[in-house]
């Protein structure tokens, strides 16, 4: 129910900001992206205690080649997810329809936010190497 949540609030964000035309598409690409900041953080973490080397400066390193393995698999599973085994469509028109929980919209929130600043504190600080 929490992945669904999170689902209609990207959904609901990028049809009313970036993308009116096929938002649905948008929001289960934008929910690909958000797992990948959680592991970023925990492979920058590792690195700060020496226990593994971080490094994504080319393509062929290995963390930028899992990096784009996991982008890969997590883009299949979430158009699966949401255009097979699911319909987006009963997802978005169930959430406009009932009230959530005050636990499942917290949880959601902090999720995005936490992957969100993730990405943009990483966005700002392009190019440096700490």
């Amino acid at each position: 129910m929490l992945y669904k949540y999170i689902y209609y609030k990207f959904y609901n964000w990028s049809i009313n900001y970036f993308d009116p035309f096929a938002p649905q598409i948008t929001a289960t690409f934008i929910l690909s992206l958000s797992p990948l900041s959680i592991i970023y953080v925990l492979f920058r973490f590792l690195s700060l205690l020496g226990i593994y080397h971080f490094d994504m400066s080319t393509t062929t390193k290995a963390t930028f080649i899992v990096f784009l393995v996991l982008l890969i698999l997590l883009i299949i599973f979430n158009q699966i997810y949401f255009f097979a085994i699911n319909n987006w469509k009963e997802i978005i028109l169930f959430f406009r329809k009932n009230e959530i929980s005050n636990k499942l919209k917290l949880a959601a929130n902090v999720y995005i936010i936490f992957c969100t600043s993730v990405y943009f504190i990483l966005f700002i600080f392009l190019g440096y190497d700490f």
